[in-house]
């Protein structure tokens, strides 16, 4: 890692030297959309500056504004693509309609890594005629790992446990029992007044509120439907009208009513969100976590005792949970390179590089040296000083630039071969020696060392998640998600904000139109399960 900065550093003085043209001369460009709203790239990082200089490729980035769908739809229809392209599960649109280049002969010739990685995935990415299409992106499993934080859980704000005394908190009504006492005794925090609760509705990210009862009901994040395994075999049900999803909207309803569930929580966007999070007066809120790391973060940064903590609430206790992910591949989605890119050799190599080990290295840990140590076992860690460096959000995107590198691109997770681990947050040894004081606070509290040590072990299933099997194009399984989703987008928010008296009224309408609608999607899923027991 030192050689590659040398080498860098001394790439950079001669190209300066030279001329002062010369290096937007010698790069190639290339486009990609990322089909994620990611700010403006801020031109120089020091991730990537160092791939720039590696690779000798300049990338011109759009990002998702807007509709995901709608912007897939408007590339289909104009023919104007990209050269590379992630559009999360809309992906298969654009390979029916012929935008994706076929990745097998490109990775057998030119891509050494992506070949090696993927290799273990392979059946799982060809698609009916045999072919590639695109690359799954945020992490390919490398070996088993840990992780700090839960990828889901509803969210609760430390100051709220600290003040009950760190009650051990298991149902829905003792997680909103909480929050209603404390922000009885502190109606304002900060000058401001005390939000009890948020639920994230905007626009795609919608499903961070009508996916909620599945994980009452203790199941990890399976999508819109859940496979409950009778007499050996998985069987697609539906949880949208199910008891345990009337209880979770009626409980919304009246914390909605008393003033514990914010009044713009259904018109508020996503940035509105992380902001009123990062203010630390919200008390609760449920997510994935990935969607509330930001926030985190800032928490960490600038109010660590409002941090948020994740706890495993079910509906009552007669659930069994386990809402943990396990190591997954989504091999319905990821990144393609298009039949518009004129220099597909040039897009494979990139990605090819990026996905290597030393690259993957540098965008998770950085630079040896500056950005992280090795000890003499040959295990990374970094100084309080760095650690607090890779706590600041801003700076890590900004500076360090490690968002624009990751999470729409191929990447590895878990440990590698001198037993490391690709992302910091899951090295072993630093899980908790790495944690914020005020992290290390509350999980010395429940007797534990990481926050998912909150939750019990996750249960293997071959087929998992049942969210990766997507509806075909067109077909009417894919017509019926659309209106099913029309359904909750109208009615949700009713069932929540509406009169007390109204919610029945209001359940028995929402039964009704969304019943018809999940026939189809259930045939379509039943399917993929059986398949992927029968061939995985």
């Amino acid at each position: 890692m030192k050689n590659r900065v040398l080498f860098v550093v001394t790439l950079l003085l001669i190209i300066v030297t030279a001329s002062g043209t010369m290096f937007a001369q010698n790069l190639k460009e290339l486009t990609v959309f990322t089909g994620e709203p990611l700010p403006e790239y801020p031109g120089s990082t020091i991730v990537g500056d160092i791939i720039r200089a590696e690779t000798g490729i300049k990338l011109n980035r759009e990002a998702l504004v807007g509709d995901l769908e709608t912007r897939v739809g408007l590339m289909i229809a104009s023919g104007d693509y990209p050269d590379m392209v992630v559009a999360a599960h809309f992906t298969s649109l654009l390979k029916d309609a012929g935008a994706l280049r076929p990745l097998n002969e490109l990775i057998e010739e030119h891509a050494p890594n992506l070949k090696r990685l993927y290799a273990n995935h392979w059946e799982m990415l060809q698609q009916e005629d045999g072919n590639v299409y695109w690359l799954p992106i945020q992490a390919i499993p490398y070996g088993p790992d840990k992780s700090r934080y839960p990828s889901l859980a509803f969210f609760i704000n430390k100051k709220v446990l600290k003040d009950a005394g760190w009650p051990i908190v298991k149902t829905f009504d003792e997680y909103f029992q909480l929050i209603e006492n404390y922000v009885a005794k502190y109606p304002t925090i900060n000058g401001q007044s005390t939000i009890g609760y948020l639920t994230l509705f905007d626009d795609w990210r919608s499903f961070a509120t009508t996916n909620v009862p599945q994980h009452l009901m203790g199941y990890p994040n399976e999508g819109e439907y859940v496979p409950v395994l009778e007499q050996g075999r998985y069987v697609v049900k539906q949880y949208h009208t199910s008891n345990t999803a009337k209880q979770y909207y009626q409980k919304l309803n009246e914390m909605y009513n008393k003033g514990i569930v914010d009044k713009e929580t259904f018109v508020m966007n996503y940035d509105q969100y992380i902001e009123k999070l990062s203010s630390g007066r919200v008390l609760g809120t449920f997510n994935q976590f990935w969607q509330v790391e930001e926030a985190q973060n800032y928490l960490l940064r600038d109010d660590p005792d409002s941090i948020l903590v994740p706890l495993p609430i079910v509906i009552d206790t007669l659930v069994e949970e386990y809402q943990l992910d396990i190591p997954y591949v989504q091999p319905t989605q990821g990144m393609g390179i298009t039949t518009s890119c004129k220099d597909p050799v040039a897009a494979i190599k990139y990605l090819d590089y990026l996905i290597k080990e030393d690259t993957q290295r540098l965008i998770q840990w950085g630079i040896e040296g500056e950005h992280y140590l090795v000890d003499e076992d040959g295990l990374y860690y970094r100084t309080p000083e760095q650690t607090a460096l890779f706590r600041d959000p801003d700076w890590v995107q900004n500076v360090f630039g490690r968002q624009y590198f990751h999470n729409a691109f191929p990447s590895l997770r878990g440990v590698d071969e001198n037993g490391n681990m690709f992302f910091p947050d899951t090295q072993p040894h630093l899980i908790y020696s790495g944690s914020h004081d005020a992290e290390k606070e509350v999980v010395d509290a429940y007797g534990v060392q990481t926050f998912t040590e909150l939750f019990n072990e996750p249960i293997f299933k071959k087929y998992f998640p049942l969210w990766t099997i997507t509806m075909p194009a067109g077909s009417a399984a894919h017509i019926e998600e659309t209106r099913m989703k029309d359904v909750l987008n109208g009615y949700v928010p009713r069932l929540v904000m509406s009169k007390p008296a109204e919610f029945e009224g209001i359940w028995a309408n929402y039964v009704r139109d969304i019943s018809p609608l999940m026939k189809e999607q259930m045939k379509v899923y039943q399917e993929g399960i059986d398949w992927r027991m029968e061939n995985w």
